[in-house]
């Protein structure tokens, strides 16, 4: 089942809403939409996935291993003053791939995003 454009467009307005405060449970500091396919298309949406955490972390982007390979993201709320980087490697080591808010995200060569690390002023 695909999500309406409306939903799409309201679900990070509502993630906004409750965002909570660093250190809270279930506290997240990036909302973003992951795709299975290149150049962020509405048909290759997977979902909307949030980053949970204080940040400063090398953190999985397929936590719960169900999701097919992020081929582009693109990052639709962040938490004032946070930032993301994502990486095809799993040590976030190798090329940083910085993820504005708005902007369509791939890794060179198609290769598959595996990890993201958020910055914040409280990490």
């Amino acid at each position: 089942m695909k999500l309406s454009t409306a939903t799409i467009t309201l679900l990070p307005t509502l993630a906004l809403a409750q965002w909570g405060t660093p250190g809270s449970p279930g506290f997240y500091h990036t909302v973003a939409e992951i795709y299975s396919a290149a150049n962020c298309t509405a048909e290759s949406l997977v979902w909307l996935d949030p980053i949970f955490g204080n940040g400063g972390t090398c953190q999985l982007l397929d936590r719960n291993d169900n999701t097919p390979d992020i081929l582009s993201y693109r990052v639709t709320a962040e938490y004032p003053g946070c930032s993301a980087t994502l990486y095809a490697d799993n040590e976030c080591l190798g090329t940083a791939y910085p993820a504005p808010v708005g902007e369509c995200v791939q890794a060179d060569g198609g290769v598959p995003l595996v990890k993201a690390f958020v910055a914040c002023p409280f990490s």
